[in-house]
């Protein structure tokens, strides 16, 4: 597997990946209307939709494709280079990494979304939605992913 998880305990990395990942969708779906907040999963249904996948898969596609997502994604957490730089450790460790992950995210979409990329505008419209499920995805990540004891 090379050098790319090289330093990563990596059945840890797959079970809290594929866990925050779950999480993530779970309280975004569960959640949905919470003072306002959540259900950002309908608008990426929505978009799926009129892409022309078909209705009963669209749900499926999603939240398989989140998962995708979390695996790529929580590998940078979980990178040494990264992982020893995050202060505290465990969930403070995976909140920080997270909230650091939406700030990249959103100054990633804005230029995208300002350039023409409709797609974009779905992370940008609700910030604080996606802020936060960006720090459950972290927090989970750093509660349950444990490095190499040679960290």
């Amino acid at each position: 597997m090379g050098e790319v998880i090289r330093g990563v305990n990596f059945p840890s990395y797959l079970i809290a990946s594929f866990l925050a990942g779950y999480a993530m969708l779970g309280v975004d779906i569960m959640l949905d209307g919470f003072l306002g907040l959540f259900g950002t999963y309908r608008d990426y249904m929505e978009v799926m939709e009129g892409w022309g996948v078909p209705e009963e898969q669209v749900f499926l596609l999603m939240a398989v494709g989140h998962q995708i997502n979390s695996f790529l994604l929580g590998i940078f957490f979980a990178h040494p280079a990264i992982y020893s730089r995050i202060p505290s450790g465990g969930l403070i460790k995976g909140l920080i990494f997270g909230f650091v992950w939406n700030v990249l995210v959103f100054l990633v979409a804005i230029p995208l979304y300002l350039g023409g990329a409709e797609f974009m505008g779905l992370i940008l419209k609700d910030p604080l939605s996606l802020t936060l499920l960006h720090m459950i995805w972290g927090g989970v990540l750093g509660l349950l992913y444990s490095p190499p004891r040679s960290l």
